[in-house]
């Protein structure tokens, strides 16, 4: 069985909201600000608290055996996604461009290169299903993925 788990865990985006909550922060207790901006401020903290949580929680998992893929982006997605083989037409491991294709990270959709869940880097498992949608998976360990698809042979090309 292959199993990975990804997380949000690029420096600069923490580093940018460390950076905001401190000079929020300094605003609101240094008393500099008047009142009424306090509340906006410290509106704003909450606000980068929230996003920061989400963030942290925020994770891909993909789990490939012999029946098949599961996959869940949580917490957007509960429920685990699962494809069984024979679902599958093809799949291939590929290099992809994440801004060009799909616009970014996260779950996103293409109306070229069909669904994509990444969390970062640009390499993922392409995967087109017998109704024609395609759909891509990022991974983090695409020698490992490789080894186990070649050994379950399922890797086209």
């Amino acid at each position: 069985m292959f199993y990975e788990k990804q997380h949000f865990n690029r420096w600069w985006i923490w580093t940018m909201l460390i950076v905001t909550v401190i000079a929020i922060g300094y605003g609101i207790l240094s008393g500099k600000a008047d009142p009424n901006s306090r509340y906006s401020l410290l509106a704003g903290i909450i606000v980068i608290a929230v996003i920061s949580s989400l963030l942290y929680f925020t994770h891909l998992e993909t789990r490939i055996d012999e029946a098949g893929i599961t996959l869940r982006f949580f917490p957007f997605q509960r429920v685990y996604y699962y494809v069984k083989w024979s679902e599958i037409q093809s799949i291939q491991l590929r290099k992809y461009k994440p801004i060009r294709e799909y616009g970014g990270w996260g779950i996103r959709f293409s109306f070229t290169e069909g669904k994509a869940y990444t969390i970062k880097g640009d390499e993922g498992i392409q995967l087109v299903l017998n109704s024609g949608k395609k759909f891509l998976i990022g991974t983090q360990k695409t020698k490992e993925l490789r080894t186990y698809l070649e050994n379950i042979k399922k890797l086209d090309g």
